[in-house]
C-alpha cells in the first residue's frame, strides 16, 4: 500500500485528499502494520491512480517496493538463508503471514520451477494486477540477488487481463508475459534456487575478536556472517565425523556455553551449522562432473547416500542428480 502512495504522490495525485475521502484507516502511513482489506485497498488505488492503466500502475508500484518495507526480524530470517530455495521459503512464510489472501506454491516443470502466487480471495477482481505485481516482484528480487541485476524470468503470468505496459516489456525483454491465466506466477531456472546466498566473508576475514567487536550497530558481526564463518571453520573436520562443539568453541575463542548462546541469538544451533556446512561442501563437490554422488556423500560426512539426498533436497528443492543436470543445462 505504502509503495503505491509513493508512486501516486510522485506523479502529482492529491493522495492526502483522496485518503481523507476513502474507507481506508486515516493513519495508514504512520502505522503500516494495520490490517487493510485487500479488495478495498486495490479498488482505492485503481480509482486514485485512474490516469494510469492498472497494469502500468501495478508495475510502477512493484518497482517502488523494496527491502526497506520488510521488518528487520524478517529480513534477518531471509538473509540468514543458505540457498536461494531457503530464502524463497523465508519470503513465502513472511508474505503469507502478512497477507492472508496469498497462497504461494512451487511446481517443478522439467528443469524449471514455477512459483505460483495465488490471491485466493480476489478471484478475477478487475484490479488484481495491483496485488500480483507486488507479489511477483518479491520473488524476482530474490532471484536478482542470486543471478545478478540483469536476470530476467523465463515467464510471468497474470490473472489480470490487462495488457502488459511497454515499461514492463522493456524491463523484461526476454520474458514471455501472459495475461488472463489461472494464476500469477514466475518461471525460473531450478538451478538458481540451489545457489548459495548470504554473506561473502572468507576464512581470512575471521579473527576471534571479530565475534565480539564487529562493525555492526550492536558491536557484533551480523548473524549471517557469524554463521557463514562457523560453517567454514567446521568444514575441514566433516570427513572425520561430527566435530566436537568444544573444539569449534576453542577455535573461535569462546567457551562452549557462550558459543551456544551466540548461536541461539543468531537463530541457529550447532547441529544446524553442521548440516549447512555439510551441504556447502557437498554442493561444491557436485560442481565437479567426475565426482560420484556416493563419494560426495561420504566426503561431506553424510551417514548414507539416501540421507544425503533427503538433506540436499530439503535445502535446494532438488535431488543431487537433478541439481547436477540442471547445472549442466545452464552452463
Amino acid at each position: 500500500m505504502r509503495d503505491y502512495l509513493v508512486v501516486m504522490r510522485r506523479i502529482g495525485i492529491p493522495v492526502d485528499c483522496e485518503l481523507a475521502r476513502s474507507r481506508l484507516p486515516p493513519q495508514i502511513e504512520e502505522a503500516p502494520d494495520l490490517y487493510v482489506s485487500v479488495p478495498v485497498a486495490i479498488e482505492w488505488i485503481a480509482q486514485c491512480g485512474r490516469d494510469l492503466a492498472p497494469m502500468e500502475l501495478g508495475y510502477l508500484g512493484a518497482q517502488q517496493a523494496s527491502r526497506a518495507s520488510i521488518k528487520p526480524a524478517h529480513m534477518s530470517d531471509m538473509l540468514a538463508a543458505q540457498t536461494g530455495y531457503r530464502r524463497l521459503e523465508a519470503f513465502i512464510r513472511i508474505a503469507c503471514r502478512e497477507d492472508n489472501c496469498l497462497q504461494v506454491s512451487l511446481r517443478q516443470e522439467g528443469d524449471q520451477t514455477r512459483i505460483i502466487c495465488d490471491m485466493v480471495d480476489l478471484g478475477r477482481h478487475p484490479f488484481i494486477c495491483l496485488a500480483e505485481w507486488l507479489n511477483l516482484q518479491g520473488v524476482m528480487s530474490i532471484m536478482s540477488d542470486l543471478a545478478g541485476p540483469n536476470w530476467c524470468p523465463r515467464e510471468l503470468t497474470f490473472v489480470s487481463r490487462y495488457a502488459p505496459p511497454d515499461l514492463a516489456r522493456e524491463a523484461f525483454p526476454n520474458t514471455r508475459i501472459l495475461v488472463g491465466q489461472p494464476y500469477a506466477s514466475v518461471l525460473i531456472e531450478s538451478a538458481l534456487l540451489a545457489r548459495a546466498c548470504g554473506g561473502t566473508a572468507t576464512r581470512s576475514d575471521f579473527t576471534p575478536v571479530s565475534f565480539e567487536q564487529g562493525s555492526g550497530p550492536s558491536g557484533q558481526v551480523e548473524p549471517w556472517d557469524f554463521l557463514n564463518l562457523l560453517r567454514m571453520i567446521v568444514q575441514p573436520y566433516l570427513n572425520g565425523g561430527r566435530p566436537d562443539l568444544s573444539l569449534v568453541a576453542e577455535i573461535v575463542g569462546m567457551s562452549p556455553r557462550t558459543l551456544q548462546r551466540r548461536l541461539q541469538r543468531s537463530g541457529s544451533s550447532y547441529s544446524q551449522v553442521l548440516q549447512e556446512a555439510r551441504f556447502d561442501l557437498a554442493r561444491n563437490l557436485l560442481d565437479h562432473p567426475g565426482a560420484k554422488v556416493i563419494d560426495v556423500a561420504m566426503t561431506a560426512g553424510y551417514q548414507s547416500p539416501q540421507h544425503f539426498t533427503r538433506a540436499f533436497r530439503r535445502i535446494t528443492g532438488l535431488t543431487p542428480t537433478r541439481y547436477r543436470h540442471a547445472l549442466v543445462g545452464n552452463v
